[in-house]
């Protein structure tokens, strides 16, 4: 992978964010603020708490804080998968959400 791929790739998954969440604050009823900035989407919870997604451009990863832990993902076989627990983005971040939005 070049810069020049991950970029896209990460560009696309968070426009697949910015779509999941608006989409689950509509089918939820409930208010969930972001923000993009650069390589860091910050996610607001009305609870209080916040899920931080960012990129990593020097290692090729994208690093996920949730209010329980922090996640690190390559991406392998078209999919962005954690280091340490082998999921996919997808389903950690869905979990996330869904957690923290109760």
């Amino acid at each position: 992978m070049n810069i020049t791929q991950f970029r896209t790739l990460t560009e696309q998954l968070f426009n697949n964010i910015e779509i999941y969440l608006d989409d689950y604050s509509e089918e939820h009823d409930i208010d969930i603020d972001y923000e993009t900035n650069g390589n860091v989407i910050t996610i607001s919870f009305p609870n209080s708490s916040k899920i931080i997604v960012n990129t990593q451009e020097p290692l090729y990863q994208v690093w996920l804080a949730t209010s329980k832990q922090g996640y690190h993902f390559d991406y392998i076989d078209d999919q962005w998968i954690c280091s340490r627990t082998n999921q996919n983005f997808k389903t950690v971040f869905s979990d996330s959400v869904a957690e923290q939005s109760n």
